[in-house]
């Protein structure tokens, strides 16, 4: 998947895979980090669950699908990390 929007409520993202609403998923973000010697970005691990789901045909005929994750389990070092990241200038 490819992250389209990130918030500390959940993602929007792109996948060749389909998810129909309401699936659980476990998510794996990959977070670039900032200011830091190894460009190795860190994982954070978090639950979330589809509440939107659209079809689309790739420029290529392929079937991709934009999905709307909602998190449902963000736990405070996570939630803290996330913030941390998204409030980086």
């Amino acid at each position: 998947m490819v992250a389209r929007n990130l918030s500390l409520g959940g993602l929007y993202c792109t996948s060749p895979k389909d998810f129909p609403e309401m699936t659980r998923l476990a998510v794996r973000l990959l977070l670039p980090t900032h200011g830091r010697p190894t460009p190795e970005p860190q994982s954070l691990d978090v639950e979330a669950v589809v509440v939107r789901r659209e079809p689309h045909l790739g420029a290529n005929g392929e079937s991709r699908f934009e999905l709307g994750l909602f998190f449902t389990k963000l736990d405070s070092s996570a939630r803290t990390r996330l913030a941390q990241f998204l409030s980086h200038d």
